[in-house]
């Protein structure tokens, strides 16, 4: 079985720790802890939170479908997330992408859960078909 590939086009926090280059520097210099905690300060509320939401869902996400999904963060600030936004129509996030295919956006774990079942069982009926 082929795991279904879920792509999951969001507002992402960006960080000078996401650079491994940046993270070598700022250890050296004992100021990677101060840099991180003040970096997450300068975010609104709500995208922390949304980042919060997202990784528990991601996290139960993976612990429900386990081998059978493989899940792919996009940055809607990158050139793949605004390509991806153009080529879906994507204009609210968090918006999951499913096989390249079929996108669901909001926050309706039942509504994802739902759509990323059929393609777990079209997947599942693929490889019981004798060739």
């Amino acid at each position: 079985m082929r795991p279904v590939l879920i792509e999951i086009v969001t507002r992402m926090m960006t960080t000078l720790r996401s650079c491994r280059h940046c993270n070598i520097l700022f250890d050296d210099a004992g100021l990677n802890q101060r840099v991180g905690e003040k970096d997450m300060e300068a975010y609104p509320s709500d995208l922390l939170e949304e980042g919060e939401k997202l990784s528990r869902w991601m996290a139960e996400l993976k612990r429900l479908y386990r081998h059978r999904l493989v899940i792919s963060l996009v940055d809607v600030r990158s050139f793949t997330g605004f390509y991806k936004s153009l080529r879906f129509r994507i204009r609210t996030y968090p918006t999951f992408i499913v096989e390249g295919k079929e996108t669901y956006t909001g926050w309706d774990k039942t509504q994802l859960e739902r759509l990323l079942d059929r393609y777990v069982n079209a997947s599942l009926s693929v490889r019981r078909q004798p060739a």
